[in-house]
């Protein structure tokens, strides 16, 4: 269970609430998680959800840039972003404290928006052996392709990489 805390980050929380309601994470994979770092999810199971959403496409649905006001300790989720301005659907779970050394992520403008609130067990325990040596281009050297997911779906995710935990459904509970 998460829970979301505008207060944090306002604009990425309403974005998520967004997500939520429009069921953009339903039987959506948790597609790149690296142990002892994050577990990032944020692409639809249906390629014409992600093409709406311009996830891996052009003409996207930005999502503008927010301040960290909180670290990104264990069991926060941020927006992930390849720059300055480039925030859309894609976000993670910090599996570790993140916001220092090594990673830093506090200073490169990750700013966390919730966090896991009951099952971070269960995140802790996401699979994570498709490919643990990051490319420069920001994916897993051996795992998923987040453009190739965004393409063609889960059709891709399940048959390449079986393995992968998938949300069952997300919905708002008040």
């Amino acid at each position: 269970m998460v829970e979301v805390r505008p207060d944090w980050a306002p604009v990425a929380a309403l974005r998520f609430r967004e997500l939520v309601d429009v069921g953009f994470f339903n039987d959506a994979r948790f597609y790149r998680t690296i142990p002892g770092y994050i577990a990032q999810f944020g692409v639809a199971a249906d390629p014409v959800v992600n093409k709406e959403w311009c996830v891996g496409f052009r003409a996207c649905k930005l999502l503008p840039d927010e301040e960290p006001k909180v670290s990104n300790r264990k069991g926060t989720l941020s927006f992930a972003s390849g720059g300055p301005g480039t925030r859309q659907t894609q976000m993670f779970v910090n599996l570790a404290d993140n916001g220092g050394l090594p990673n830093f992520l506090d200073a490169q403008g990750f700013a966390p928006f919730a966090e896991v609130v009951q099952g971070m067990d269960v995140v802790q325990k996401l699979y994570g052996g498709y490919g643990l040596a990051e490319a420069a281009s920001g994916g897993l050297l051996g795992g998923p392709s987040q453009s190739k997911a965004a393409y063609y779906g889960n059709g891709y995710l399940k048959e390449a990489y079986p393995k992968l935990a998938f949300i069952i459904r997300a919905e708002v509970v008040l």
